[in-house]
């Protein structure tokens, strides 16, 4: 490839910079995003990973990282849409408009703890067909959140919003998983966590070099 490129050269790899989360003091409006039905990633909502942390999230190899970090944490990633709200968590409105209120597809990474609320919340109010209210009692950096179903799911109430949220998060799911931590090699793991990586030794070809090494010794 040519060192000067033009626009048709270069795919830009997505890389996704908001993230949901949380914030204390704001009720927030948000909806699971389903996968269409022809999707062909699967017809569930979520990825997930064992993943360790050390000055980041990366993806246990069941080895020197569980022996030096210990065992490793299940976290899942879903897609969701984000409503636009008022503090209380009223949607705010656009009047007029083709949609009716703005929004944002946006990743969410949560805990094991996280995901098995959610599917209690499943169990009784299907979130295929449910929104719900999300508030976070104290620190944001613990992310202590509780939901409430709302009564619809606002995003599928026309045709035109649904195409849109669709062709955002379609393709926005085929990179989910990489937001759950990065796939690291074994000798790439032990240099994060300052273990020494063992050098390839040298190879002796032939009788002659085995005799000169013991000459040496």
């Amino acid at each position: 490839m040519s060192e000067f490129l033009d626009f048709g050269d270069v795919q830009v790899k997505t890389k996704f910079s908001e993230k949901y989360k949380g914030t204390p003091g704001q009720k927030d409006r948000i909806s699971i995003i389903w996968p269409k039905e022809t999707s062909e990633k699967g017809s569930g909502p979520f990825v997930s990973r064992t993943t360790h942390f050390s000055d980041k999230y990366f993806v246990c190899k069941e080895g020197i990282c569980c022996d030096k970090l210990g065992p490793a944490s299940q976290r899942f990633a879903c897609l969701v849409v984000h409503y636009k709200t008022k503090k209380d968590g009223t949607l705010i409105k656009n009047e007029g408009e083709k949609i009716p209120f703005e929004f944002k597809v946006k990743p969410w990474i949560f805990t094991a703890k996280k995901f098995n609320q959610l599917k209690s919340l499943h169990q009784e109010w299907d979130l295929k067909k449910h929104d719900f209210a999300v508030t976070c009692e104290g620190n944001e950096q613990f992310q202590d959140l509780e939901f409430v179903p709302c009564k619809e799911l606002l995003w599928q109430i026309k045709p035109e919003i649904m195409e849109q949220v669709y062709k955002e998060s379609e393709a926005m799911r085929a990179t989910l998983a990489r937001e759950l931590g990065q796939e690291l090699t074994t000798d790439e793991i032990k240099e994060l966590l300052g273990v020494g990586v063992t050098q390839p030794s040298e190879v002796i070809s032939n009788e002659s070099d085995l005799n000169d090494i013991l000459d040496q010794v």
